[in-house]
């Protein structure tokens, strides 16, 4: 449970509404999340973004990233739960960054004619 503390925390921190939920289970080792921001766009942008870097351990962590609606849903696998620590702590930081800078430079929506 100290993951699903440590991932809360860092959620939080980035400045979304709300945090819908973290879930944790074992054996596997599964860290899933659902990260509510104010729009489809913003959710679609900030998976986009984090999509392209791939995992650095993909024989010991796998993440799928989803969105629903404005809803940015991550999870992960995990061979060991030193090794989801790893994944998710450094996933929640690029997720504040990505949050952070978006709401910095919000996403222009323009009109199609």
């Amino acid at each position: 449970m100290a993951t699903a503390a440590l991932a809360s925390q860092e959620l939080g921190a980035i400045g979304t509404s709300s945090i819908q939920s973290i879930q944790i289970e074992k054996q596997p080792f599964t860290c899933s999340a659902q990260v509510e921001f104010g729009s489809a766009l913003q959710a679609k942008i900030i998976c986009n973004t984090l999509a392209v870097d791939p995992e650095l351990r993909p024989q010991q962590v796998t993440r799928e990233l989803s969105v629903d609606g404005s809803n940015f849903i991550m999870k992960f696998s995990a061979t060991d739960v030193k090794s989801l620590r790893a994944a998710v702590g450094t996933f929640c930081d690029l997720l504040g960054l990505a949050a952070r800078t978006m709401e910095a430079f919000p996403p222009q929506v323009t009109a199609v004619a």
